[in-house]
């Protein structure tokens, strides 16, 4: 099974950590973006236009190749800037992706049938 991992970018490395579990465990990870090495602080504008319009194509093929999004969502009181992972989200809805989202419901659309919750990712990796 092929998994796209949409989070906050700067839990990169949390998340690295995930993606070598489920490949161990014999999930294929389609976010190339986990092999970035842009600082975790990283912020809009940083980077050329150029650089944002690749990331974006290369984010959403991600998406495209994956059967399943692991969407990990944030605190919905605590502002969290930038917020690709809610275009990742979105577009997976659209192309009618199994979506399981790991921490709170942070909008409208993770309470939509389709979506699977789950407290954290070690609920869905053993079973809790």
């Amino acid at each position: 099974m092929k998994v796209y991992i949409a989070g906050r970018y700067s839990r990169r490395d949390e998340f690295r950590e995930y993606a070598n579990f489920l490949i161990e465990h014999g999930y294929e990870v389609t976010s190339r973006w986990l092999l970035e090495n842009e600082p975790l602080n990283s912020n809009m504008g940083d980077h050329s236009d150029e650089f944002y319009v690749r990331t974006a194509k290369i984010d959403l093929e991600d998406v495209d190749r994956a059967d399943v999004v692991l969407f990990f969502s944030e605190d919905p009181k605590i502002g969290i800037p930038r917020g690709g992972r809610h275009v990742e989200f979105g577009y997976a809805l659209g192309k009618g992706k199994k979506i399981l989202v790991f921490g709170p419901r942070e909008n409208v659309f993770h309470y939509i049938d389709g979506v699977t919750h789950y407290n954290t990712i070690q609920d869905f990796m053993y079973g809790e």
